[in-house]
């Protein structure tokens, strides 16, 4: 495998402070006993230490002593029960904190999502903005929403530093400097390789997303088994697996090498600070100027001190990443499109609506080359309007330019009379009924797919008539559920699972239901026969009188009855005009229309 490059070094947007001061109030507000936990397991956590350290030079010095066995049981009774007492308390107010942490971090994967079903449609293809998105989906799990805990760790660990300090400063001050060199080493060998697997998350992310798509989504998704097995893409796909395995292995590596080198650097470390202190400590035994009970004090504050120095480190490094997490979810909910977000234009209600290209052109942001070019033309309220041309030819991305789902390189879309970008996002939204090329049904019931509404706010006798006028009622009758039958036997045991052209009825009752005044047909038949396609759009046509209507196809003869006809050829808007006048015209829908009946007569 060859050397990938590092990806380039970016800063956070945030800084530390930022970070901190933004999630502990988020915390404070969302759920006030993560906090008020972390605060109470301070006090909890040094009593703990305090008895770990002076339990066990008490028990000896009480047999140095010469004490009674009753009074010896009766002290170290006392304080195993004592230290039992806070042991429990500690473990509750643990547990309960970690199950808030863990309903705060759905809270943040909750708002991750809502924030990425709101994003501006056309935002998403931005690769910029996949990697803001990526990298704030790893920062929900991330160390970030810890803080209060980590804080209090740090906190209990300053403290018992001091305190456990105390005790070795009377032995010799030295010991405190070596263990403090030594933990600051370890430090910054571990601040290093932090930094390292920062800078190279980009590409192991890009990574584990790629390997994911293969090795999982597509070989559970039904959709893709018929071209797996009929055209043989099982090695394919393994070698993609296997390619992209190796290349997960590399970075599995590459984190791994540094991580045994900084491993064995802090074990060096590590056996250097604590061979010397426990030598000094020996020498001290050895020469008679310590007792028993004393070297047990010392023995156990030396092995325990270098531990709280580092937990002090640890700390501080897990609230950097956590900033460093923190910012990028911040960044992502920074994100704002360029759709309009308030008080905007208002359209007249019940009435059609007309449409209208100026000068529009459009680029995808990894395309090589323009989707559509300087288009301009004007579909009039009311009008029966198609969009024909071949495959690749714009028709589909015109119609998310008209919805707002993407927004023009050049030019403006005009919605009776105003740009996208005079209306609040949702009233533009709520203009259009759009059945899509590739629709996705919910996997909940029929009344729900058709109304998007729940149970009680549904208008029951308008469902019925949309269900009718649909051609659906004969099927809904039949069942035993009727419209609260579920769909998708995958997901619901008891569902149904529709045919195809039975969706298409639901789709229809679904835009009937809408009664938006812009209704958007992008080919949504097209895995129809052209004959049964003809006669769904003839439905459609007829059910949506009142409104402006744009049929999509690359069947041409599909689209015969519209008021007009655009003709998409070459990026470019080639032709325009009524069936008739097209054919007269003796141009390239002349010429296209015929070459496709051959195929009909």
């Amino acid at each position: 495998m060859s050397k990938k490059p590092s990806a380039p070094k970016r800063k956070p947007k945030y800084g530390s402070v930022s970070s901190f001061r933004w999630i502990m109030g988020r915390i404070w507000k969302t759920n006030k006993f993560i906090a008020v936990s972390a605060v109470s397991v301070i006090p909890l956590a040094i009593i703990l230490y305090a008895f770990g350290l002076y339990f066990p030079p008490v028990m000896l010095g009480l047999f140095e002593d010469g004490r009674d066995f009753s009074t010896i049981v009766l002290v170290i009774g006392g304080l195993l029960a004592s230290q039992l007492v806070f042991r429990l308390a500690k473990n509750v107010v643990d547990t309960k904190r970690e199950v808030m942490e863990r309903l705060s971090s759905f809270i943040l994967r909750y708002e991750y999502t809502e924030k990425l079903f709101d994003l501006d449609r056309y935002l998403l293809l931005d690769p910029e903005i996949q990697k803001k998105q990526n990298r704030a989906g790893n920062a929900v799990w991330g160390s970030g929403n810890r803080y209060p805990i980590i804080l209090a760790n740090m906190s209990v660990d300053i403290l018992c530093f001091f305190l456990f300090g105390t005790v070795i400063a009377s032995l010799n001050a030295f010991i405190i400097i070596l263990l403090i060199a030594g933990s600051l080493i370890n430090y910054f060998v571990q601040r290093y390789k932090s930094r390292r697997d920062y800078q190279d998350a980009e590409n192991r992310d890009l990574n584990e997303k790629k390997l994911g798509y293969v090795s999982f989504e597509v070989s559970r998704d039904m959709k893709y088994g018929k071209d797996i097995r009929l055209f043989g893409l099982a090695p394919f796909l393994a070698a993609k697996v296997k390619t992209l395995i190796k290349e997960h292995t590399y970075y599995l590596n590459k984190t791994q090498l540094t991580q045994t080198a900084v491993t064995v650097t802090s074990s060096f470390v590590a056996l250097v600070r604590d061979g010397v202190a426990y030598f000094l400590l020996i020498s001290k035994a050895l020469a008679g100027e310590l007792s028993i009970a004393e070297f047990s004090l010392y023995f156990a504050a030396i092995s325990q001190l270098s531990n709280f120095f580092s937990g002090i480190l640890g700390a501080w490094t897990l609230m950097r990443d956590g900033a460093l997490q923190i910012s990028d979810y911040r960044e992502f909910l920074d994100i704002e499109g360029r759709l309009f977000r308030g008080e905007g234009v208002s359209a007249p209600a019940g009435k059609p609506l007309s449409i209208e290209f100026k000068n529009v052109s459009y680029k995808y942001p990894e395309g090589d080359k323009q989707a559509l070019k300087n288009i301009s033309f004007k579909i009039e309220a009311g009008e029966k309007a198609a969009l024909v041309g071949l495959n690749g030819a714009g028709k589909t991305t015109l119609t998310m330019l008209c919805c707002g789902l993407l927004i023009p390189d050049e030019g403006e879309v005009l919605i009776n009379g105003h740009s996208v970008f005079e209306y609040d996002r949702g009233v533009l939204y709520s203009l259009f009924s759009l059945v899509p090329q590739n629709y996705n049904l919910m996997p909940s019931s029929i009344a729900e797919n058709i109304t998007v509404a729940p149970e009680g706010e549904r208008d029951m006798s308008r469902l019925m008539e949309c269900v009718a006028a649909a051609g659906l009622d004969k099927k809904i009758s039949s069942l035993e559920k009727g419209l609260e039958t579920p769909l998708n036997k995958r997901f619901n045991p008891d569902g149904i699972e529709l045919s195809g052209g039975e969706k298409q009825k639901l789709l229809l009752a679904r835009a009937l239901y809408r009664a938006s005044p812009i209704l958007i047909l992008d080919e949504p038949t097209a895995a129809l026969d052209p004959i049964a396609e003809d006669e769904m759009y003839r439905k459609y046509s007829e059910n949506t009188n009142n409104c402006t209507s744009v049929f999509i196809s690359h069947r041409l003869a599909s689209t015969r009855f519209c008021d007009k006809i655009y003709l998409l050829d070459g990026m470019t808007l080639a032709e325009r005009g009524t069936h008739g006048e097209l054919m007269a015209l003796g141009g390239k829908y002349f010429e296209l229309f015929n070459v496709q009946s051959e195929y009909y007569k």
